[in-house]
């Protein structure tokens, strides 16, 4: 019988400050970040993320241009309510949008499920709670970039343009600093709810990718379609055209019409959609961490 020889493989214990669980999720928020912008990877994994958010400040900046260019031929007694503004821009990259959330939710997920890395995670201090919150702080401040700039390029590119002078446009539309806020909370809250969903299911990228777009752009418009047929209770499958939602929120907040939805042609009121992606957002959240506590 052999003596037993110990072998230094030069591990050693931490020494360092342990800073606890707000720290640990700080440091999730900010590798997600990095993740989904695609920071410190590949120049190929840059491509997408940043090409998305380009076009939708350009989206923007043609706004501007539109409103300089009908200003200097037709002259201001065209009126501004003619051309397209804050609310038509959300419906003009609603679909850059749509890409850039079904890409971000599994990005943000899905790697750290299938390398097995949940469970260091979560041995300590991190917690279910902790680490889904960061990745949701992650997502919503990446994505939010998507609604928000460009609103804010077409907003001081207005105030440029405006007779009144820009601090006077500014005071004149300071309703915007809430509605765009708003609107765009209505469309990550639906949209990635439903993404991260799927994302938490799925494990692939692109798979995920693919199912949330079929929920989006397949599913939703099949109910819609059954919506309209005779039968008892036909219009409440109109709710379930979740893409629709975000949509008449925005048309209510911003009292404008941009066509007709399908849970209007139901008869159901603007809130009624608001009411709606509370509910879808809190269901999905809900089977969300259920899911990540059976991981943990």
């Amino acid at each position: 019988m052999t003596d037993p020889v110990i072998i230094d493989r030069g591990y050693r214990r931490y020494d360092g400050p342990r800073l606890g669980p707000r720290s640990a999720e700080w440091a999730i928020f900010r590798e997600g970040v990095r993740r989904v912008l695609g920071l410190g990877q590949k120049a190929r994994r840059k491509i997408l993320p940043w090409a998305l958010l380009a076009i939708a400040v350009t989206a923007a900046a043609v706004f501007v241009g539109l409103h300089f260019f009908v200003g200097e031929t037709v002259g201001s007694g065209f009126g501004t309510d003619e051309l397209p503004s804050y609310g038509q821009l959300f419906d003009f990259y609603s679909w850059i949008g749509l890409i850039f959330i079904a890409l971000a939710a599994p990005t943000l997920l899905i790697p750290d499920r299938i390398k097995g890395v949940l469970s260091v995670y979560f041995s300590r201090p991190l917690t279910v709670n902790g680490y889904l919150r960061a990745k949701a702080g992650a997502f919503l401040g990446v994505t939010a970039l998507i609604y928000l700039v460009p609103q804010l390029v077409l907003h001081l590119g207005l105030a440029f343009l405006s007779d009144g002078g820009f601090l006077g446009y500014l005071w004149d539309e300071i309703a915007i600093l809430w509605q765009v806020p708003v609107v765009a909370l209505g469309y990550l809250a639906i949209h990635g709810s439903i993404a991260t969903l799927v994302a938490s299911l799925v494990k692939r990228v692109g798979a995920a990718a693919a199912v949330f777009f079929a929920i989006i752009a397949a599913v939703g418009p099949f109910f819609a379609g059954l919506a309209t047929l005779d039968f008892p209770g036909a219009g409440w499958l109109s709710l379930l055209h979740f893409d629709h939602h975000p949509r008449v929120v925005r048309d209510w907040i911003f009292d404008i019409d941009s066509g007709d939805f399908a849970m209007e042609v139901a008869g159901f009121d603007p809130w009624i959609s608001a009411v709606v992606i509370a509910v879808i957002t809190v269901l999905c959240s809900a089977v969300v961490l259920w899911r990540y506590r059976r991981e943990a």
